[in-house]
């Protein structure tokens, strides 16, 4: 696997490191930083991979779901299935799109009947996939991995969990009850290698805009900071490695609370840190006026 920006680049699983890539072939360049965190366990089933080239890009962030063996190997498959299927024939057709999923998908399953003792492997899945010439991009997801769009330093979309939790709307009943939550967010109803058939969630085509910025991570990381953090962070940052920076310190400040590994990947769309510095301090002017 080559390691440079027009082939895969995947951080490798067990590490914990940070990344930076920026590709300047169009009008809007585009950045990526990426960083992945053991936690307090004892190994990590999170993993981190993209491809960026002149005419498209893929993003794709997959966690190895819990109390099941073999979960950093079906991340691993995950991540690298979609993006060699995507890299084979790159387009952001919807069918294109369910065609690397399915075949994430199907990889896990071939490798559940090959290791008899991982036969119960699974994996969630989020991915960004970019068309440069065209400036457009959508997003897939299976599980509670998570996408995050931001347009001028304020949260446009993200993505909706397919868990016990999310379906209930637990996230709004909690603050009725003292923060606690009502289901426990780690029960999937959909997951890679769960079943045969992958039931990904597919964004529309999305053009993109000067200062737009994503955020792909894992549950750890969610679990560990809130929206405001990660928006407060982006209006700060002069980068997007910068940006990972201070949400990998926040995390930190809080990983006592949890045992899980946490990874994001940024992916900043031309120089957000203008776009939404100025838009910043426009509010604040307004506020004060």
């Amino acid at each position: 696997m080559a390691e440079n920006a027009s082939n895969h680049l995947a951080l490798n699983s067990a590490v914990a490191g940070t990344a930076a890539d920026t590709a300047r072939s169009f009008a809007v360049p585009l950045s990526t930083s990426q960083f992945s965190c053991v936690g307090e366990r004892s190994g990590n089933q999170d993993a981190i991979g993209y491809h960026l080239d002149e005419r498209n890009a893929c993003f794709v962030v997959s966690d190895g779901v819990g109390g099941n063996a073999g979960g950093e190997l079906a991340s691993r498959i995950a991540v690298d299935t979609a993006l060699d299927t995507f890299v084979a024939a790159p387009s952001l057709a919807a069918d294109n799109l369910q065609r690397c999923v399915k075949a994430a998908n199907d990889a896990i399953l071939a490798k559940q009947r090959e290791l008899a003792e991982q036969s119960r492997m699974s994996a969630t899945f989020v991915s960004l996939f970019v068309d440069r010439a065209t400036n457009q991009a959508c997003w897939a997801h299976v599980g509670d991995s998570r996408l995050y769009w931001f347009r001028r330093g304020a949260l446009m979309q993200r993505t909706e969990d397919h868990s016990l939790s999310e379906r209930s709307g637990d996230a709004a009943a909690s603050q009725n009850h003292g923060g606690e939550r009502l289901v426990k967010t780690n029960l999937l109803y959909r997951a890679l290698g769960a079943r045969a058939t992958a039931e990904a969630t597919l964004a529309s085509p999305q053009r993109l805009a000067d200062g737009d910025a994503f955020l792909l991570c894992t549950d750890g990381l969610w679990q560990l900071i809130s929206q405001q953090v990660m928006e407060r962070s982006l209006q700060l940052a002069d980068s997007a490695e910068e940006w990972l920076a201070l949400l990998r310190r926040a995390a930190e400040a809080k990983a006592d609370e949890s045992r899980d590994n946490f990874s994001a990947l940024a992916v900043w769309v031309g120089f957000p840190q203008q776009v939404t510095l100025a838009g910043a301090a426009a509010q604040e002017a307004r506020r004060s006026a």
